[in-house]
């Protein structure tokens, strides 16, 4: 089923797109999450899988020392990390998964996917997973997102035929915002929802959950939702 998904999701994001600033939950990751597991004083190795632009990374770069290197689909958003902060630690990959995936050679303590991983199918999800898990030091950690089905896009924008792969369509050329903020080719891609935490654990079984959260968020209708589980565990 969708046998194009990777095509058009790679489609979808190839695009420049400005996104400066780190998220909430970024900013509270540490003090809130990785200290009550971590020496606050380590400067930890990161990979963000599916960096975007290098906000994120960049942050815990410069305000922990953190050593922090990315990967993303997108050439203009690895370009832009290139440029702002380093070429060497920064690639661009392309969308086939393979479980012997090895961006840097490296071994990471914390590999973090923020708003990514829910682009993969069933399959290639645990194929990625599986791949991260490799890159990870012995008791290394993870900190994910995942779409749940209070999301807007679940509720509205979303083709909810049965679905074989764990992903659904996502038709956003009827959001005008959107459109006004984002000139792009396409405006559908697909997405594999979360249903529950017992489906986010499922999902991520290849790691010990240490702490399960979500955030959720809209400035422009209480009706709306920006609903996301976030998961942090460790590798067992």
């Amino acid at each position: 089923m969708k046998n194009n998904y990777k095509k058009i999701n790679e489609k979808f994001w190839n695009r420049v797109y400005y996104a400066p600033n780190i998220e909430s939950f970024i900013f509270r990751l540490k003090p809130k999450l990785l200290d009550l597991f971590i020496n606050s004083k380590k400067k930890l190795k990161v990979l963000d899988y599916g960096c975007g632009e290098g906000s994120n990374i960049q942050y815990l770069i410069k305000k922990y020392g953190y050593d922090g290197y990315g990967v993303d689909i997108s050439e203009p958003s690895i370009k832009n990390c290139q440029k702002k902060i380093t070429k060497k630690k920064f690639k661009l990959i392309d969308f086939d998964v393979h479980q012997n995936d090895n961006f840097f050679n490296k071994k990471f303590d914390l590999i973090i996917s923020i708003q990514v991983l829910y682009y993969l199918n069933d399959i290639d999800l645990k194929n990625r997973l599986i791949s991260l898990n490799k890159m990870l030091k012995p008791g290394g950690y993870v900190f994910f997102t995942m779409m749940g089905t209070k999301n807007e896009y679940y509720k509205y924008l979303c083709d909810k035929r049965n679905s074989n792969d764990g992903l659904y369509k996502v038709n956003l050329s009827s959001d005008k915002n959107y459109k006004k903020r984002q000139k792009q080719s396409i405006y559908y891609h697909y997405i594999n929802f979360t249903k529950s935490e017992k489906d986010l654990k499922n999902k991520f079984r290849l790691f010990k959950p240490l702490k399960i959260g979500y955030y959720d968020g809209s400035l422009t209708s209480t009706k709306k939702s920006g609903h996301h589980y976030t998961f942090f565990g460790k590798k067992k």
